[in-house]
């Protein structure tokens, strides 16, 4: 019953779905595009840092985004504690004069970056955390209008509540950083464990669903092209599950491209069940016209869904694809860095899923091309 509802639906509903599916397919470049005329700024960090980073107000003037530089510190080796302060509206602040001090987690105060007038609100601050444990962060920025002549590089004493600015016309805001040998390989083995596992499911109820229509009478005959089907659907999930682990990194550079990805995501989700809907109507008992014991034959209906389903993979695929290679050759548009994206080994995955994705849609509409041209010479009846 579950099966032949699914049929119904995707007969009832394909063709207002392949509107909706034009329309969505370059609604990444068309959010992407549209934020292009707002001019404001995020965190100029290179990456947006899954651990050890944060935001918050201080005051209402101000907000500070924080994090470090490896995002997992490791004991005796040099880090980057990165700031990023802007206004409430998140535009860049300029000719400020900010103070850094880093606290263990007894209160001991283990070192001060002085007061220092910064142009702008995007700076970094080097430091070794000498073991592993837990630290405070404390930046404190100075008021408007209040004298820097005499307080640039001076070092105020340590104060034993940090967040306390009694006799300081300044704001201050408090970041913990967690330092340890092993929590970032823990935490990254947790991601990918995450990341892959739900793929792995996803895949796995896909490959149970593929066997038990093989062992229906009906399906027998099944070719390996219907195979292929399977597996382009297994790459767009996997794909889009990669767009959605690896979207908060680049929230750091601009929200557009967080919105990007999730996108991108989204779309691939949604034709990976698109494909799972067009997979359960591959029956030639849609129509009862046509012979059952030839798996060759197919409707004209299903072959329409068939190329505008494929059609719109294909060209989603590339244009993702083509995006990736102009961001890692050149600056990608509206990026704070005057440089070209990392190659990193999410990319990487996320890509080599694409082109495969490409080559087997390839291959598939060739196929069903050839299914087609077959059913039109070798059936009596000339319209379906």
């Amino acid at each position: 019953m579950f099966y032949l509802n699914l049929k119904i639906f995707y007969k009832n509903h394909c063709s207002l779905s392949t509107h909706i599916f034009s329309l969505i397919l370059f609604c990444p470049l068309i959010i992407f595009l549209s934020f292009s005329s707002f001019n404001y700024a995020d965190a100029h960090f290179s990456h947006l840092a899954h651990i050890n980073a944060g935001g918050f107000g201080i005051s209402e003037k101000y907000y500070v985004n924080e994090q470090t530089d490896p995002e997992e510190p490791i004991p005796n080796q040099l880090a980057q504690i990165q700031f990023s302060i802007q206004d409430r509206n998140g535009q860049d602040v300029h000719n400020i004069t900010a103070l850094v001090e880093v606290y263990a987690s007894n209160g001991t105060r283990l070192s001060v970056f002085p007061w220092t007038k910064l142009d702008i609100g995007d700076f970094s601050v080097p430091f070794i955390f000498p073991k592993s444990g837990m630290y405070q962060v404390v930046v404190s920025v100075l008021n408007d209008g209040a004298s820097t002549s005499q307080i640039v590089n001076t070092i105020p004493p340590s104060r034993p509540l940090l967040n306390d600015n009694t006799g300081c016309s300044c704001e201050r805001g408090v970041f913990n950083v967690a330092v340890s040998n092993t929590f970032g390989s823990i935490f990254l083995l947790l991601l990918y464990v995450a990341v892959f596992g739900a793929v792995t499911v996803i895949g796995s109820v896909l490959i149970w669903m593929y066997w038990s229509r093989r062992k229906n009478p009906l399906f027998s005959d099944t070719s390996k092209y219907d195979s292929l089907k399977y597996f382009v659907l297994i790459f767009a999930l996997a794909a889009s599950v990669v767009h959605l682990a690896v979207y908060p990194e680049h929230g750091a550079l601009r929200v557009e491209y967080s919105i990007f990805l999730l996108s991108a995501s989204g779309i691939q989700l949604a034709y990976g069940l698109m494909y799972i809907l067009l997979i359960f109507s591959d029956d030639n008992s849609v129509d009862n016209r046509l012979k059952k014991s030839d798996k060759l034959l197919v409707t004209k209906q299903y072959y329409k869904k068939s190329v505008i389903l494929n059609l719109f993979g294909l060209i989603g695929s590339l244009v993702l694809i083509l995006l990736y290679v102009y961001a890692i050759t050149f600056p990608p548009p509206l990026s704070p860095n005057s440089r070209p994206e990392d190659v990193d080994l999410s990319g990487i995955i996320d890509k080599a899923l694409e082109v495969i994705m490409v080559i087997g849609i390839l291959v598939l509409m060739r196929y069903e091309r050839r299914r087609y041209l077959y059913t039109f010479r070798t059936s009596k009846l000339k319209k379906f």
